[in-house]
């Protein structure tokens, strides 16, 4: 996703904003994409070896996260520190127990801001604006096994033929975004909109028939029911993220990078 970003960037499509450097963990994959990106920028985005390098780089503003939840614990709280802005995609990281409010005080203290996109979902402002009336909150996501393999919550399922829908976990987000880290980060951001991660229910389902990454949310408020159901492409580098989920991240970058119009936000 991160590679999708920047040639997104590079494109335009996110306003005015530039590629300073790279840092990946993984080096040869690091190093072609710089490459790549140097051949249409000048000057080309430094290649750094450390996220500590990454925050030191002149001109740096926004760091954006593609990487892992882990990534975010290790890392948020000295960029937001360094007055560095973060676009966090791996949203599962900001529930766990004490690391939102670490990374809020860390961001208030320095100035920066912390933005998280909607992901493979809509319907996020419209919890935020019931958010003080929302009595439950459902999110059901459905994918191929495949999708779902890796991921600990499914190690039980990793040599079970599927034949047909199988709910594989039925718990909290809270729950939920421990054991399936690359999958359902948008039950994390639901719940941080909503009524936050202990009280969002989550059931996962692998289904090898289903027509992609499908999620669905059903909330009940005193100001209504809503439901709603995304049907997602895959993306085609990463069966693990929706389509959507890209492009989600895409119109935020262009949201904080370019002034003017701003719906629903």
């Amino acid at each position: 996703m991160g590679s999708e970003l920047a040639r997104a960037v590079q494109r335009g499509e996110a306003g005015p904003a530039r590629i300073i450097g790279l840092f990946d963990e993984y080096v040869p994959g690091r190093s072609a994409l710089a490459k790549e990106l140097g051949l249409n920028q000048e000057p080309a985005p430094a290649e750094v070896d450390s996220v500590s390098e990454l925050i030191a780089l002149p001109g740096l503003d926004l760091v954006v996260e593609c990487a892992s939840q882990a990534a975010v614990i290790a890392h948020a709280e000295a960029v937001l520190s360094a007055g560095k802005s973060m676009l966090v995609m791996s949203s599962g990281a900001l529930i766990s127990p004490g690391f939102m409010q670490t990374v809020l005080a860390a961001a208030e203290a320095s100035g920066a801001s912390i933005y998280v996109p909607s992901g493979a979902v809509g319907g996020i402002d419209a919890l935020r604006a019931s958010k003080a009336l929302l009595e439950e909150v459902t999110i059901v996501s459905t994918k191929r096994p495949i999708a779902l393999s890796g991921a600990p919550g499914f190690a039980e399922w990793e040599n079970v033929e599927i034949t047909g829908p199988t709910v594989i976990f039925e718990g909290s987000a809270t729950e939920a975004v421990g054991l399936f880290p690359a999958n359902v980060n948008v039950a994390a951001t639901v719940s941080m909109a909503g009524i936050g991660p202990d009280a969002t229910k989550v059931r996962i389902v692998a289904d090898p028939d289903s027509p992609g990454n499908v999620h669905e949310i059903y909330a009940v408020s005193r100001a209504g029911k809503f439901s709603l159901r995304f049907e997602n492409m895959p993306h085609e580098t990463n069966p693990k993220t929706s389509f959507l989920a890209v492009l989600a991240a895409i119109e935020t970058l262009r949201s904080i990078c370019e002034p003017g119009l701003r719906i629903g936000t």
